[in-house]
């Protein structure tokens, strides 16, 4: 048998390649030891800067966020971190910067679009901003804030019939938003403003002039004035319905019946069926305690328009005048479904409840008269 050759280089083999696998496995847990501690301590920073965010401290959170940038540059997360810092800080132009690049990485990231879109709409670029907001919602279309700043955007891009499309939108997610339905009845009130200086200009002379001025008129409780007006508009437009309904009540503000009735029958002479013409007899009646015949219009009213809220409150105050206070409490619960806002409806179930001997339901109705006053009361100082 022939002697086994063993070459030299096959006895340093089999060390050295166990060597460099040795050295590789070490070379290998080291890179992971380092990413691992570069790992944690951007999660540090990331978490000391939302904790510095948290308490208000917004210079510490972008030191924080900025170092952790370092660590990892192209964390959308960060990016998107320092956006919203910046824009606290109103310096705008490093949180449109940031914004735009956590955007470009990650294009469905509704917040950094969000934070892009408002720093630039304070650096009054309104068609970038919107551009913005639109990306924003494509990913998150029940957001408030995006659609109300993209009613801004719209707005200040003399874009209002669609920004106020953006503002109905907001106020289906946040109905309680003041700012947004300021700014609902803030574009109402300059479109309406634009339509009637328009109707001015086209036709002076018109019926919805003379209509328009009229009412203004009522709102400021000038009534004379506002039947000068509504008599003149009768006079030229004798056949059109609704204005000797207009002129009763204003007659029934300043307590002239026969006027006010004769404008209600001069209604109902145009339209049989008018269910505020009854309703204006029935009030007519009823301030003159005909009685019978108040109940008569006011039945009238509903059988011509069974929903009508106000003529079954109108119902239930005869009822109780007449004293059927049980018919009146039935007409007044029935009321209270279609004219749930109406405080003195809650006034009168009080009174009924508490001559039934039902005080529990007696306190709750005038617990609720008391908050609709109140309401009410609010509002009519807001407007004046």
């Amino acid at each position: 048998m022939l002697p086994k050759f063993r070459h030299p280089f096959c006895e340093l083999a089999v060390p050295i390649f166990c060597y460099c696998i040795f050295q590789g496995w070490v070379a290998v847990n080291i890179l992971q030891a380092r990413q691992a501690a570069t790992s944690g301590r951007f999660e540090e920073l990331v978490q000391r800067g939302k904790e510095a965010e948290s308490a208000g401290n917004w210079e510490q959170a972008i030191t924080n966020f900025e170092e952790a940038l370092k660590l990892r540059p192209n964390s959308t997360v960060v990016e998107t971190q320092l956006a919203r810092a910046y824009l606290h800080r109103h310096e705008f132009e490093k949180a449109l910067d940031f914004g735009g690049r956590a955007l470009a990485a990650e294009p469905r990231n509704a917040d950094a679009a969000k934070f892009a879109g408002r720093a630039a709409f304070d650096l009054n670029k309104p068609d970038l901003a919107a551009k913005y907001f639109q990306q924003g919602l494509a990913v998150k279309g029940t957001d408030a804030e995006l659609h109300y700043w993209l009613g801004m955007s719209l707005y200040s891009l003399r874009d209002a019939r669609h920004a106020l499309d953006e503002f109905y939108r907001a106020r289906l997610y946040n109905p309680n938003d003041v700012e947004d339905l300021y700014m609902i009845g803030k574009i109402h009130w300059e479109m309406c403003r634009q339509a009637w200086e328009e109707m001015v200009r086209v036709d002076p002379d018109s019926v919805r002039v003379k209509q328009m001025v009229a009412e203004q008129d009522e709102i400021k409780n000038l009534y004379p004035e506002a039947i000068a007006k509504y008599q003149e508009i009768i006079k030229q437009e004798s056949t059109a319905p609704g204005f000797n309904y207009a002129l009763g009540k204003l007659y029934l503000h300043i307590a002239k019946f026969d006027e006010a009735e004769e404008a209600f029958q001069a209604e109902l002479k145009l339209d049989p069926h008018s269910p505020v013409a009854y309703y204006g007899l029935a009030q007519v009646a009823l301030a003159r305690q005909d009685l019978s015949s108040a109940l008569q219009s006011a039945n009238q009213a509903i059988q011509e328009k069974p929903d009508f809220g106000d003529a079954y409150v109108l119902l239930g105050r005869i009822e109780l005048d007449a004293g059927d206070r049980q018919k009146a409490r039935e007409v007044l619960e029935h009321a209270a479904a279609l004219s749930p806002s109406d405080p003195s409806l809650f006034y009168m179930l009080g009174r009924v409840y508490t001559d039934l001997g039902e005080h529990d339901l007696a306190a709750k109705a005038v617990a609720r008269y008391q908050q609709l006053k109140g309401q009410q009361e609010k509002e009519v100082q807001v407007a004046h």
